[in-house]
């Protein structure tokens, strides 16, 4: 008996004797596709920054957390704060959301005496710099996703 490669196969061209022919060659695998609630990302993103809601500045205090859910409302958002492979598919980039955080302290939103080390140990629990600190400066943000930010800030200023 001689093994036959690996065959996708698309739902019209599913054919049982040929299934059960490589099954019975042990050439059958399934793969499941992972089911992931396109909203799971949003309810991450806003758990995860909330801890950081007090450092919020003055004139942001009242809309920080509405500032947050037009960010993960946006469309041109998931892109950015979805993470795409390995086992956390699906879930949020917090690589990313440290980058945002980083904007968002330096235009204003949170306080100036406050620094973005400050804001990552408050994010992640810790008491020191961990992989996701390096999201500051690492992540190139989108032209919509940075036209939404002025926008964003625009609202505030008037």
């Amino acid at each position: 008996m001689t093994k036959k490669s690996f065959k996708r196969l698309s739902p019209q061209e599913f054919d049982a004797d040929l299934l059960q022919e490589l099954t019975n060659e042990g050439c059958v695998y399934i793969q499941v596709s992972q089911c992931v609630d396109k909203d799971m990302y949003k309810h991450e993103v806003l758990n995860y920054v909330e801890s950081i809601h007090d450092f919020a500045a003055e004139e942001w205090r009242d809309e920080i957390d509405s500032v947050w859910r037009e960010i993960v409302d946006a469309a041109c958002m998931s892109e950015f704060l979805i993470l795409k492979k390995g086992s956390e598919s699906g879930h949020m980039n917090r690589y990313a959301v440290t980058h945002l955080v980083c904007r968002l302290q330096h235009a204003g939103v949170y306080r100036k005496d406050v620094t973005m080390l400050s804001l990552h140990l408050r994010l992640e629990h810790t008491n020191q710099k961990n992989k996701y600190y390096k999201g500051c400066r690492e992540y190139k943000l989108c032209r919509e996703g940075r036209n939404l930010l002025k926008s964003l800030f625009m609202k505030s200023q008037k």
